[in-house]
């Protein structure tokens, strides 16, 4: 098993597809929330968890877990992005400047994405601390603007393009070398 984020990319990304299909069964595919929601305990050797029934007060429960699901992904998937990034390119966000150049600006993008799920797990919020990460970046034909994101702003999709972003960035850092 290898121990680089690099390695770990695809994985990431799988999941991401799985929380998505999964809302979206969900909302498509009414399953049965008592059948779903039952006691389970879990065994391995040394271990044990178990889970009570009827967690999820309403089938509304289950898809809002499952939407959650979503963002916890989404954060995986881009600090595991910007992890491999980092490890591969040997670029670090100190010395970032996404004005410098195509790589630098997808790197830092990158970046930026991460940190709103770095320091807001939960509650995925914008981290731009240096003045240098507010501007523009671009990722294959988008443009994505964060010269107005305020530190602290919530993060939202639209900000960045929709969920499909993470995906271009991914295939946009490997075709230049970052990955």
């Amino acid at each position: 098993m290898s121990d680089t984020y690099a390695d770990h990319i695809d994985t990431a990304f799988l999941q991401l597809s799985f929380a998505i299909k999964l809302w979206h069964y969900l909302d498509v595919h009414a399953i049965e929330k008592n059948e779903f929601d039952i006691p389970l305990t879990i065994e391995d050797p040394g271990n044990r968890v178990c889970l009570r029934e009827n967690e999820f007060n309403t089938y509304e429960d289950l898809q809002l877990a499952a939407e959650n699901n979503i963002s916890i992904c989404f954060g995986a998937a881009a600090i595991t992005l910007w992890e491999g990034i980092r490890e591969h390119s040997g670029l670090s966000s100190g010395k970032l400047n996404p004005q410098n150049n195509p790589k630098e600006n997808l790197a830092a993008l990158s970046y930026m994405i991460r940190c709103c799920f770095a320091h807001g797990t939960a509650s995925p919020v914008w981290s731009i601390r240096d003045a240098k990460y507010k501007t523009v970046y671009w990722v294959g034909n988008k443009t994505i603007d964060l010269a107005r994101i305020a530190d602290k702003q919530p993060f939202d999709y639209s900000s960045v393009g929709g969920y499909e972003t993470l995906w271009l960035l991914k295939a946009e850092a490997v075709a230049i070398g970052l990955l």
